[in-house]
């Protein structure tokens, strides 16, 4: 069997999330403390007890959902004896990545807390609220997404954000020029759907993010991973570290290659995905993968599944 764990991304947040495992774990009680000590306030009281709008706010949600991953994480490896020797690769949706690195030890729980801390608020003070959105294509293929693209006025931004599915893709820029890609889709009869974001991720709107994170990088000593990371701006198996590094800071403003990195873990031996998060976003999309492989998918999440990684 061929394991490889994958990290969910932004988006999967909720109030209430990590709180039982919290409350039974003493080894996920201390990454929450950890986490909260590095960045200098109570994340765990605000994803325990909210309000949701703080919680959504994009430099609080991207470090509680790394944190509540390593949580899972660290209770699989201490309780239930996971050996990261035996997982063939790892993958995280874009903030999911950042999870990856302190999930394979290439830094530290509580460098990846501040970096993403300072990533997120970046990244939701990068355009004035409203001026960006993002939008779900369900139908076109990649290609035909890119075809779309090109019929919305030069002037507007308008670029693909992620590659999810075959069939699912995702476009990241102006309001307004999402309107008019949705409207295109429309008269296409294709199925388009505005997202509820707080900014207009993964387009060139988060090159300041990016060099931002580029300074930041330049003052961490990252190590090689315990697991390969297959990385989302090159969907390869990364090199070495500048290659990391580098795919970590392009990926702030390109597109996040999710559906080409998950089918060359296929390619590559993957029979199984761990999807370690809250919620199951990612199993749910994988799923519907069409591949000439069988392969399995198991979602841990919470106290009440996390004993179903012995089933694998």
């Amino acid at each position: 069997m061929y394991k490889s764990l994958i990290f969910p991304g932004q988006g999967s947040q909720r109030v209430g999330m990590g709180k039982d495992l919290y409350e039974n774990f003493m080894v996920a009680k201390e990454v929450f403390e950890n986490i909260n000590d590095s960045i200098s306030m109570n994340l765990s009281k605000l994803m325990f007890e909210g309000p949701v709008e703080e919680l959504n706010m994009t430099e609080n949600a991207q470090p509680a959902i790394m944190g509540v991953s390593i949580a899972i994480l660290e209770v699989l490896k201490k309780e239930f004896n996971m050996d990261l020797n035996e997982i063939k690769y790892s993958a995280g949706h874009s903030l999911g990545e950042y999870t990856a690195l302190a999930a394979t030890d290439c830094l530290g729980l509580r460098e990846v807390a501040k970096i993403l801390k300072l990533r997120g608020k970046s990244m939701q003070s990068a355009i004035g609220q409203g001026e960006g959105a993002m939008a779900a294509l369900i139908g076109p293929d990649i290609h035909e997404a890119k075809e779309l693209i090109k019929e919305v006025p030069i002037n507007f931004v308008c670029e693909i954000a992620n590659h999810n599915l075959h069939n699912q893709i995702v476009l990241s820029g102006d309001s307004k020029a999402i309107d008019i890609a949705i409207s295109i889709a429309k008269e296409k009869n294709l199925k388009a759907i505005k997202l509820n974001v707080s900014a207009p991720f993964h387009c060139k709107y988060m090159i300041k993010t990016a060099e931002e994170l580029k300074i930041k990088f330049n003052e961490l000593k990252f190590q090689k991973p315990l697991v390969p990371i297959i990385c989302n701006y090159t969907a390869e198996v990364f090199k070495d570290i500048d290659q990391l590094k580098s795919a970590l800071i392009h990926q702030t403003y390109s597109t996040v290659r999710w559906y080409e990195s998950i089918c060359l873990m296929l390619e590559k031996g993957t029979d199984t995905f761990i999807e370690v998060g809250y919620g199951s976003t990612l199993t749910n999309m994988i799923k519907r993968i069409k591949v000439n492989k069988e392969f399995e998918t198991l979602t841990i999440s919470n106290t009440e599944n996390i004993e179903n990684y012995s089933k694998v």
